[in-house]
């Protein structure tokens, strides 16, 4: 069997080449230098006014980045002067994110969901100067508030059917255009201005979710990102995970999030390769056919949700289900053969199974491998693996992919840490944990479980909170993650919470939520649990069902229910029902069914870890009523203060 080399960063000892580092726009231009002629950006072209028909190269995007770089020279940009971007993933978004960095500007990601009061929070404390948004109808939220961020001159709508009626914004276009008027006399000034960005200078500010209070703004300079892309590079290449110009990365995560700008923007450029956009977050599947990408960065929920949907399509009737199962059943005995002594799975697309397997069992595997094949080819034709962060993922959800042949790799990473600090190699995957010191990063664990992290990517400070970062690194200069970690024989860690999250009750017992929460992950009735036990006896539950599957069982066993209660919201770009009525929680066949998966699960438990009593709810935790973050994580806080009346009739 063959086992990966998990040498480490400390194997591969770092030298402190600071001011040999390519900035972030250094990286931009050396690939445009290299690859002028391959495809950089694909997207929609519907959706952008026809915009290049939908392509550029790195030629035609450099071009275009310097239009917009120009443009902003020529409204007086000065060095590390702030540029809010409050956009969607769009092709618009790397293409100013590229402009500010050739500009020695730092570029301020704002998720284009926050409340108003939150933008302007982040704008006013990050002293934006100037503004990309992408609508007018997000325009119009920034533009009441105007009075209130003196600092903020300027707002460039990202829409080229945008013209403006007054001197406080203008269009995208008009800004390109006034940028290549500035250029035919000025471009030595902006290739000056270019070529003195420094490692240590600026490159981003990104805010934390803000799970437990306001969110930090975590300065991320030049030199930092560029020692994880050149850590990226050494330990994808040791590990036969190459990115290179012949491959498509499909973005369609928020790229305000330091996962999807890492993992899929930077990586793309660093590395030549193709980026394309997806339509939204509804159209994922439909994207992945078009654009065929070889790797993705995706969020633990959606790989539930594709998985319960296969579930569900391949359980359509008795015949489906049966052929699935025994398909499965050898695809699980096969997936042995992946399997080293360590518990790794080599999961790299050159790693030949069919060789391992005895020759009953590859006879047998061959059948399954034509319904497996089918379902791979849902994410096209070219597609080697997909990274998964952001929250943790079930190790039965993993094995289930890993039968199918589809490579997910699990990593953990921070905004603080500029994207992934620890991953699993392909060739060496392990369910349940989060993978090996990567990237050129250094991890250790503190005497209360505590993970610390050093090395490469490490952020500057949190902007305008000297004392906070103070507190985040220790005496040495390690940063403290708050993320409370195991350490197995062979380098791998696990996360077992946040550090504040951990459930402290009574009588003296340590609870982590993130356990409990994994084993609802792949419930076809339950779609969020929120956990409460600090300083109780016990652990109780506040439960959103899946409104969707009862909603189907009620109107297919014509039980009636209030249909004026049940609402639905947009969230992704699908339509989710997000409230229903008291009659709908309180049917006694929609208790009786949670009441059962609540008990498959309490089995699963140490007897103080169990949920002894829960209350299920009408109406779904969001970004809207102010109970997630832009990235899906609980406001602990906020759903605490909303349900203290109901969590204490459970007590």
């Amino acid at each position: 069997m063959h086992t990966d080399d998990l040498c480490t960063a400390r194997e591969h000892p770092m030298t402190d080449n600071r001011d040999e580092l390519v900035p972030v726009s250094g990286y931009f231009y050396q690939t445009c230098e290299k690859f002028p002629s391959r495809p950089a950006q694909r997207y929609n072209a519907a959706l952008y006014h026809g915009d290049n028909n939908g392509r550029f190269t790195y030629a035609e995007m450099l071009k275009r980045v310097e239009d917009i770089a120009c443009g902003l020279l020529s409204m007086g940009l000065g060095r590390q002067e702030r540029i809010g971007l409050m956009s969607r993933s769009s092709p618009y978004w790397t293409q100013t994110d590229m402009a500010a960095a050739g500009c020695a500007a730092v570029s301020v990601a704002v998720y284009p969901t926050l409340s108003a009061g939150e933008v302007s929070y982040i704008l006013s404390d990050s002293g934006c100067r100037y503004l990309f948004i992408d609508t007018e109808e997000n325009l119009n939220r920034i533009l009441n508030g105007l009075g209130e961020l003196p600092a903020l001159e300027r707002i460039v709508v990202m829409d080229f059917g945008y013209r403006s009626g007054d001197g406080r914004t203008i269009g995208l276009w008009d800004l390109m255009e006034q940028g290549r008027a500035w250029k035919k006399s000025n471009y030595a000034l902006y290739e000056e201005r270019r070529l003195s960005v420094g490692p240590e200078d600026w490159y981003t500010i990104l805010y934390t979710s803000g799970t437990t209070g306001r969110g930090k703004g975590v300065v991320l300079t030049h030199g930092c990102v560029s020692s994880r892309l050149e850590g990226v590079r050494e330990f994808f290449a040791r590990h036969r995970m190459g990115i290179g110009e012949d491959d498509v990365t499909l973005c369609y995560l928020p790229l305000s999030h330091i996962f999807e700008r890492g993992s899929c923007e930077l990586l793309a450029i660093c590395q030549g390769a193709c980026i394309a956009y997806a339509d939204k977050p509804a159209t994922l599947l439909d994207d992945m056919q078009k654009y065929n990408p070889t790797w993705i960065n995706c969020v633990p929920r959606l790989y539930e949700k594709i998985y319960l949907g296969l579930k569900k399509k391949m359980s359509a009737s008795p015949v489906k289900k049966t052929l699935f199962d025994l398909a499965f059943h050898v695809g699980r005995k096969a997936l042995d053969y992946r399997r080293d002594h360590r518990g790794c799975y080599n999961m790299s697309p050159g790693y030949d199974l069919h060789e391992r397997l005895p020759l009953g069992l590859k006879l047998q595997y061959r059948a399954a491998e034509r319904l497996f094949s089918q379902v791979r080819a849902l994410f096209g034709t070219r597609f080697r693996f997909a990274f998964s962060a952001s929250a943790g993922i079930a190790p039965e959800l993993l094995l289930f992919y890993y039968t199918l042949g589809i490579a997910v790799v699990e990593g953990y990473g921070s905004t603080e840490s500029a994207s992934a600090c620890i991953l699993n190699p392909i060739t060496a995957c392990k369910p349940g944990f989060v993978g090996i010191e990567a990237n050129d990063s250094l991890a250790r664990t503190a005497p209360d479980g505590e993970l610390e992290i050093s090395g490469a990517g490490m952020f500057s400070h949190y902007l305008n909170l000297p004392e906070d970062t103070g507190r985040s690194f220790t005496a040495d200069g390690w940063f403290r993650t708050g993320d409370v970690v195991e350490k197995d024989d062979y380098g791998y860690y696990r996360i077992l919470d946040r550090k504040k999250a951990i459930i402290c009750t009574s009588v003296g017992k340590n609870i982590a939520p993130a356990k409990l929460e994994s084993l609802f992950a792949l419930s076809r009735v339950i779609e969020q649990v929120f956990f409460i036990g600090d300083e109780r006896s016990y652990i109780s539950a506040l439960i959103v069902p899946n409104y969707q599957h009862f909603i189907d069982f009620f109107e297919q066993e014509r039980i009636p229910y209030d249909r004026d209660c049940v609402k639905f919201s947009e969230i992704g770009g699908l339509s989710i029902c997000t409230e229903v009525g008291e009659d709908f929680v309180n049917h006694p066949g929609l208790k009786e069914i949670i009441e059962h998966e609540v008990a498959l699960v309490n089995r699963r438990l140490e007897d103080f870890e169990q949920v002894r009593r829960f209350t299920i709810l009408p109406r779904r935790f969001t970004e809207e009523n102010g109970l997630l973050t832009p990235t899906q994580k609980v406001r602990k806080a906020e759903i605490l203060r909303e349900y203290t009346g109901v969590i204490e009739t459970m007590y």
